[in-house]
């Protein structure tokens, strides 16, 4: 029942501790890097998550970049981001 919930709620604790972790070393970030250093746990979940904190404390910077996770069922997914977080 527990991994029930967990897929279905965004770990935004999680998600905001990597992206402070990050922002320690390195002064900008992008949803692309995070994903890089912190696999999606939680598949699609992860990627809306960083990208709606992006969203709300982010900037936008020119130009995108693709991303990479792994869905729940193991496929690799992508999608194109413009999304920084500074």
């Amino acid at each position: 029942m527990a991994e029930l919930v967990r897929q279905s709620e965004i770990d935004f604790r999680t998600l905001r501790a990597h992206i402070r972790a990050e922002l320690e070393r390195l002064p900008q970030v992008s949803v692309g890097h995070l994903l890089e250093a912190y696999p999606a746990e939680q598949g699609l979940g992860s990627v809306v998550g960083y990208v709606a904190l992006g969203a709300r404390h982010g900037e936008l910077t020119p130009g995108s970049e693709q991303v990479r996770w792994i869905g729940g069922d193991g496929q690799q997914r992508r999608d194109v981001r413009q999304r920084s977080l500074t």
